[in-house]
């Protein structure tokens, strides 16, 4: 039971990261859209680091729990930088 939910949770994950990608392309260039783009892809990159985690554990079992985590952790980390660069660019888009 736990893994359906697990999958079902991830599977939304990638969902809103790329409804967050469509709805970027549809703010187009009217606030800063490199911005909001880049915002986007951290959340699709969030989507598919838990989706590979689980893919991961469950593919390939023979994997090291540690490599399969810190490489999660690692994307989280991309994603995360990536939405914090695209909140500072929109931040200074909005000053000037």
């Amino acid at each position: 039971m736990g893994e359906i939910v697990i999958m079902i949770v991830d599977i939304a994950l990638v969902a809103c990261g790329i409804l967050a990608a469509y709805y970027a392309k549809q703010v187009g260039g009217s606030i800063g859209h490199k911005s909001i783009q880049l915002m986007a892809s951290g959340f699709l990159l969030l989507g598919v680091a838990h989706i590979l985690e689980t893919a991961l554990l469950t593919s390939f079992p023979q994997l090291d729990l540690e490599t399969v985590e810190i490489s999660h952790r690692v994307l989280v980390l991309v994603a995360t930088l990536l939405i914090l660069i695209g909140y500072a660019r929109l931040a200074r888009f909005v000053r000037s």
